[in-house]
């Protein structure tokens, strides 16, 4: 049985990190396999009961009852035999990993640093723990820096024994849209607004039209985040970064 993998994730309001929150169905269990069924090659189980088939032609370490394992060969279940495809618990971890590779504003994908999760948060013993802080730094780039802004390829790896030999591996991969450094430079322009009302004449009517166009800009980047396509988000990001650097070339 796979393990469904699942991660949420939220920005640090410095925008030098990013918090990642494992949202998995560890130690979850299906429907039972019994006398007549066949296991799948590949699969995590643990034994039930035993009575005909002998459980080590089919990865396990042994016969007893409670023995986790991942199938190495696809059998026929004899009488009395019990097995439950399972998924691992987060004890049964043996390598958690994170690839990243970027997409920034400049539109190139670059690949960063492995990170080795278990190296860098474990031991895991409740899901609770899997909560992962992910910075610039472990990422390959300079320490206490802001992450870029852009499209975040995930690739998230897991690899599980239970007490057998053979190694199963699950693995997600999700794209995530970092944007921190806009959204400040956003939230600083929409803050001045206050101030350039003030004016009695001559008002910098400009430098209030852009204010607005900008954050109206990032709303429709984050109301379209779980529904656009990434190359569409990617160029939403690529259009309010240069807005706010360039300004715009609107005649107000």
């Amino acid at each position: 049985m796979d393990v469904t993998l699942a991660l949420t994730y939220q920005e640090q309001n410095d925008n030098k990190a990013i918090v990642l929150t494992d949202a998995s169905d560890w130690d979850s269990s299906t429907t039972t396999l019994t006398s007549g069924d066949d296991n799948i090659d590949g699969d995590f189980y643990e034994i039930t009961a035993q009575n005909t088939l002998d459980m080590t032609t089919i990865g396990s370490p042994d016969n007893v009852v409670g023995t986790r394992f991942v199938a190495d060969a696809a059998l026929t279940l004899g009488a009395g035999d019990i097995l439950t495809p399972v998924t691992p618990t987060i004890a049964e971890i043996v390598t958690l990993t994170l690839d990243t590779t970027i997409t920034g504003v400049d539109e190139t994908a670059t690949s960063k640093t492995q990170v080795d999760l278990v190296s860098e948060f474990g031991a895991f013993t409740v899901q609770g723990d899997l909560v992962f802080t992910i910075t610039a730094a472990l990422l390959g780039d300079t320490a206490d820096t802001e992450l870029i802004d852009g499209l975040y390829a995930l690739v998230y790896t897991v690899t599980y024994d239970g007490d057998g030999v053979a190694v199963k591996t699950d693995t997600l991969s999700v794209t995530i849209l970092v944007y921190g450094q806009v959204k400040v430079a956003t939230y600083e322009k929409l803050r001045e607004i206050s101030t350039l009302y003030m004016c009695t004449n001559g008002c910098p009517s400009p430098e209030i039209s852009e204010a607005d166009l900008c954050g109206a800009y990032l709303s429709g980047i984050e109301n379209s985040a779980f529904t656009a396509k990434t190359e569409e988000l990617l160029s939403q990001l690529v259009v309010l970064d240069n807005m706010i650097t360039n300004g715009s070339k609107i005649t107000w």
